[in-house]
Order: C-alpha cells, then structure tokens, then sequence
C-alpha cells in the first residue's frame, strides 16, 4: 500500500481509515482532496500499523552536514523499496519521544529529501565517530528507545584492548588469539619485544589499519619500524622510546606479538569475515581476502592491499574456523555489549595451520566486492523486517 507525506506540514496521510504508522503509531490523517505536494512511500502493514521505519542513526560532521556510508544507505532503501519501508538517516539529538528528523533517500529520483516521521520501527546503529557515542544526546537517544522498547543494533564502538579481555575469557575463542597488552610503559613494550622479536603497536580505538606500526628487534638489537608509509631503522630501543612512546602511551595503544601469516603467491593474505544474525543465529554473509602488497604492515586496500577472490584460498579447514567464530562471536558480542545484528572479523591462518582472530569491527565498512555487498544489503532488510515485526511481503 501507499502512504503520503505533506513536507510543508510535516504530516502523514492515507486513503485508508484507521491506519497508524511508526512504533509509536501515529494516526494517519485523510489523504486530503486538495493535498497536491506531497510524496509518495511505499509500505507494507502489521495489524493496521504501516511501516516499517527503519532508522539508521549517523552524527553531524564538523561542517554541521549528516554523514556516513551513503552507498549502503542507498542500497538499503533500494531493498525496502522491493517490499515497502522508509529508511531515515539522522543523529542521536534528532529523536524525541513523538518523532525523528532526517532524511530518506528516494531511489527513484536519486534524491535525499528532508523528512519527519514517528517513532521507527528499528534503529541501526552507523555512527562514525567514537565521540559521539559518548555525548549527552547519544544517552539521551539510548533512553528514549529503551523507554519505546525499540529495538536497536550495534550498540557502539569497540575497544580493542576490552575486545581482547572479553574473547580471551570464551574457552573456545581464547585458542585463537595472538598475545595482547595494553601499551602502558616502556617495560611492557621492553617485554614484548624479548619475548617476541616482532610485534605491532595499534591503536586500541582504531579503524581501517591507520597508525598501525611493525617494531622487529633485530640479532644486533637495532630495531625496525615499519609502517605503511615506509621503513625507518634505530640503532637503539632508546631511540625508539624517544621519538615514540610518548605518543603510545598517552593516545591508548596496544601491542600485539606478530604473526607468521600464511602466504599465497608468496604474498600474505587474512580474511575479512562478514555476518549477519537472521532466525535465531548468526550467519555468513561473505568472506574477503585482502593480500598485502606494498608494504606488510597492513593488508588494508587503502594501504595498498590487494582483493583475491575467497575461492582462490578457501578449504574446508577455512570454512569450518569462520563459521565456528562468527556463531561464538556474535553470541558472546550480543552477552557482553548488547545486541549485534552484523559485525566483521578480520582474522589469518599462520604458516602452521593456527588460526588467528585480530579484530572484530561493530560497523563494517563497505565491501568492495560487489556480491558481498549485494548479500549484505538483503540479509540487513530481513533482520530490519524481523526486528520491527514485519513480514516481507
């Protein structure tokens, strides 16, 4: 069915009586003989209730302009367009108790349009910014969809240090972890390093591989450090102190023991790993490989990684660890932090056949192939549908 909405008045109509709309439900008022500006959606309905509304929470660049993954916010609307639903894009401080302004995309036109809309059925959670999520209007957001028992996914950032403690007390998921400790002072990365030989330094709030560094502690005991803009060399751990533990410690850094990652065309390569939770469990939504390729600090394609087809490196071995950890991560993700409808994994084999879990992401980056992409967008509109109660019709 359609519905219609009046952008002067901010108001919603129907030519069909005692309908509602958003979680809240709103009554929809008479579609209005004279009411010529108005805009056309497309929606299904759950005991008279018309939706869903999907809201996809982002936050205000400095410019005062919404931002996030456009793309994918665009590919999502697509998908509801199929069956009927409105995704609205807007930040924590646009939700009230009655409604929330933002913006829908218009697939049809290409165009974003300014938008008012109750309650929505379900919010996903695609802010950019871990300092928004620890603003007053995030809480206050939080509260207000607690309060409306509105369903919402993921719940914030990750830290990876905490990541680290919270899988490290999983008994299937601590055999999978390369040592990690927090980079508090110079006698732990002393220790690391002895114990290690080679290590990387990360910092713990970290995203897309940026500021990652590779520290080898050579025979001589002068020390490489490498990172993806190139190669430096010290004579002494001194040196290193020096010029860069300052920063380390006062920006909440880990370190991590290196890993002798499998090779494939003598190029070491890890997974990206995608899920989505549908029914009841947590499922497979693709897999990526990512092979480094002009530097090895990181397999990042920004940092110069290469894209190799699944299928070039898949075994049963593979298929069987990345299923086994999307099923313990996602349920031990959803225990600890609160509900995760997708989240990623990055994660290697080494050259031994053990495998490694680095990182577990709660907002997903765009993948650059396109079939995982595709699947993605399909698996997150049926969790939409199955979250706000609706069925695909």
């Amino acid at each position: 069915m359609n519905i219609f909405y009046d952008g002067n008045a901010k108001s919603w109509h129907s030519n069909q009586p005692g309908l509602t709309l958003g979680s809240n439900q709103q009554q929809l008022l008479p579609l209005f003989p004279f009411l010529k500006d108005f805009q056309t959606f497309h929606m299904t309905y759950e005991a008279s209730n018309a939706g869903p509304i999907v809201g996809i929470m982002t936050s205000y660049n400095s410019k005062n302009k919404l931002i996030g993954n456009r793309p994918l916010f665009e590919k999502l609307q697509r998908e509801l367009d199929s069956f009927g639903g409105i995704i609205i894009v807007f930040p924590p401080e646009r939700l009230t108790h009655t409604k929330v302004d933002g913006f829908t995309y218009i697939s049809s036109e290409n165009k974003w349009l300014p938008i008012t809309t109750p309650l929505p059925h379900v919010i996903y959670n695609r802010i950019p910014f871990r300092k928004t999520e620890e603003e007053d209007h995030f809480a206050a957001a939080i509260n207000i969809l607690k309060s409306f028992n509105i369903p919402f996914f993921n719940p914030h950032f990750l830290h990876k240090f905490e990541l680290y403690q919270t899988l490290k007390q999983h008994n299937i998921l601590t055999n999978f972890l390369p040592e990690t400790a927090q980079l508090t002072s110079e006698h732990v990365l002393a220790d690391f390093l002895s114990r290690h030989g080679s290590i990387y330094v990360k910092p713990a709030s970290g995203f897309k591989g940026k500021d990652i560094y590779r520290l080898l502690r050579r025979i001589d005991n002068s020390f490489l450090l490498e990172n993806v803009k190139g190669i430096q060399n010290y004579h002494s751990f001194q040196e290193i102190t020096k010029n860069f533990l300052p920063k380390w410690t006062s920006k909440e850094y880990i370190v991590q023991e290196e890993i002798d990652v499998d090779v494939f065309n003598g190029q070491r390569y890890d997974f990206r790993i995608l899920a989505t939770y549908l029914n009841g469990k947590y499922c497979l939504t693709g897999v990526g490989i990512r092979q480094s390729s002009l530097q090895d600090v990181t397999t990042h394609v920004p940092a110069g990684g290469k894209i190799i087809p699944y299928a070039d490196v898949q075994t049963k071995e593979h298929d069987h660890f990345i299923q086994l950890v999307i099923e313990h991560c996602g349920a031990l993700l959803s225990d600890e932090f609160g509900f995760f409808g997708e989240f990623s994994i990055d994660a290697c084999m080494d050259k031994q056949g053990n495998y490694y879990i680095f990182e577990v992401n709660s907002k997903p980056m765009l993948f650059d192939e396109p079939e995982i992409e595709t699947n993605r967008t399909r698996q997150l509109a049926k969790l939409f549908y199955e979250l706000a109660g609706f069925k695909q019709q």
